[in-house]
């Protein structure tokens, strides 16, 4: 019986910024699991038969995307090339060519048992501390698959989330804008803007992986506080909606928080959790809560990034019926509606800046009293503060 005995070491590109670091309860979130092709495979228990290269590489890949630590390679009798020199090249290849490989794997060592004229090789793989088992790290197949897999993350207060993405033109910045944006898109998972930094570890071709640090600036405990209070606020519980027309429940959203937010310069109250569980927040703040009020009535609204006076603000953008206006809760609180609601570009132009691409165009021809007359805008019923 001949024995040989390989070992491959492999350093992690990150290994600096982990070490003396303990990452022994790090929190991962998981959606679907790798399944390696078993093309020219045959797979009885913990023993794999192989008869190509090709089918070899499939089988220590699956090994290990799968977390597994141990299992046997038996090489058919009719395999094609050399048993040997293929299991260092396929080693080789899951070292310089595979993301996953290289964030994860610490070790691989394999031995040779030659039995009459069939190789079996034992291999044993060990998995570096910084990243559990590779069955925890969520595997998409594109970067446009990412955005699904942060909200889960958000949902389940994910604190660390590793992403293998097969095809992604994404860097880390990307990535980290991508956990801006899931946030913005969704103001109300989580209750404030989170921090996100994050490491990538490159494959052959697009493939990369990306581990994501999440940083929601509050304990595990008052995470889940503030997201429970966000779940239960329902201002409008009590409120008729199918008696409202689109654009009455539209301004009954905008009331409400002119009348039960006090509006503030302060950057750290930017948040949906600000403006309706604190009662205190400035133009993003009262944004984000205008869009999940919005929400809660049935109303097509998004926010807006851009300035106003040539200072950075924020406000909403409206869908009523085919037409898109803008909605400044902070100017209807400061002027009043006939300033802030329902307008159109050409009287936000000037004053207000933004990108014009980025957003609908806002041609409606109508004005606040066009849909509210005088006489009819105090008789509107809202929900109490």
């Amino acid at each position: 019986m001949k024995k040989k005995l390989t070992s491959l070491l492999w350093c992690l590109t990150a290994a600096s910024l982990l070490c003396g670091c303990s990452w022994l309860d790090k929190e991962y979130v998981s959606i679907h699991d790798y399944v390696a092709s078993e093309e020219e495979q045959s797979i009885t228990g913990s023993r794999i038969t192989v008869h190509s290269f090709k089918a070899l590489l499939s089988a220590l890949l699956g090994m290990t995307y799968a977390g597994r630590t141990e299992g046997s390679i038996v090489f058919d009798p009719a395999y094609v090339g050399d048993a040997g020199e293929d299991m260092e090249r396929a080693c080789r290849i899951l070292r310089t060519e595979d993301a996953l490989c290289a964030y994860c794997v610490e070790n691989i060592s394999y031995e040779f048992n030659k039995i009459v004229t069939i190789n079996e090789a034992n291999v044993t793989i060990s998995y570096s501390k910084v990243s559990e088992s590779p069955k925890r790290i969520v595997h998409l197949g594109f970067s446009s698959e990412a955005e699904s897999a942060i909200l889960e993350a958000f949902e389940k207060g994910t604190r660390i989330l590793t992403l293998l993405v097969d095809r992604s033109g994404f860097s880390a910045e990307d990535m980290a804008a991508q956990v801006v944006k899931t946030y913005r898109d969704n103001p109300t998972v989580i209750p404030k803007k989170p921090e996100a930094a994050v490491n990538v570890f490159s494959g052959a071709g697009a493939q990369r992986l990306y581990e994501i640090h999440i940083d929601y600036g509050l304990s595990t405990a008052m995470l889940w506080q503030c997201r429970m209070e966000l779940e239960i606020f329902k201002p409008f519980a009590g409120l008729d909606k199918s008696s409202l027309s689109e654009v009455e429940r539209a301004y009954a959203a905008c009331r409400y928080l002119v009348e039960n937010c006090t509006i503030t310069d302060n950057p750290e109250e930017n948040s949906a959790y600000a403006a309706l569980i604190q009662k205190s927040a400035n133009s993003e703040g009262l944004a984000f809560a205008y869009v999940e009020l919005c929400r809660q009535l049935g109303v097509d609204c998004r926010i807006v990034y851009g300035q106003r006076d040539w200072k950075e603000h924020c406000w909403n953008i409206v869908r009523m019926d085919d037409s898109y206006y803008h909605v400044d809760i902070t100017q209807c609180a400061k002027g009043g509606p006939a300033l802030g609601f329902m307008q159109n570009d050409e009287n936000f132009w000037g004053i207000y800046r933004w990108d014009v691409a980025a957003y609908p165009k806002c041609v409606g021809t109508k004005g606040f009293f066009d849909f509210f007359p005088p006489t009819t805008v105090e008789s509107l019923t809202i929900a109490e503060g």
